[in-house]
């Protein structure tokens, strides 16, 4: 994989992946960005989230669920000091669909985090990972 990041101006970047796929960051105004993009440390919390997400849609597919709705909050929680890198993140996966139980849930959830997403796999190094699970 191959992305190219190109400098805007000020504290803005546009991230071009291989595919075309474009992605613009930012810093907050304190930073002396305009606080209107994600800044990478959020591009990173969401890629965690859309990385689990699609696990689990897919897994929950497999055991013939329909889901109805899927979300993923994802809190953080960030080093004081330098580097900030996420010391917790807190993953509350709110979910509703046919055929769905808990225990098919949480099945799909510890095969995301613990076989299948990269990003939950790789960002363990650093930050402990927690979840939670509603069904609504």
């Amino acid at each position: 994989m191959a992305i190219v990041v190109k400098w805007d101006r000020a504290m803005l970047f546009t991230a071009t992946s291989e595919t075309g796929a474009k992605v613009t960051m930012d810093t907050g105004r304190a930073y002396g960005g305009s606080g209107k993009y994600p800044t990478p440390m959020e591009l990173v919390a969401m890629a965690l989230g859309g990385c689990t997400g699609m696990d689990v849609v897919s897994i929950l597919e497999k055991m013939r669920v329909k889901l109805k709705k899927f979300e993923i909050e994802v809190k953080t929680k960030r080093r004081e000091q330098v580097p900030r890198y996420y010391e917790s993140i807190h993953l509350v996966y709110i979910l509703s669909g046919e055929k769905l139980t808990e225990e098919k849930a949480r099945r799909a959830i510890e095969l995301s985090k613990q076989k299948y997403c990269s990003v939950s796999i790789m960002l363990q190094e650093k930050a402990k990972i927690t979840y939670e699970m509603r069904i609504e």
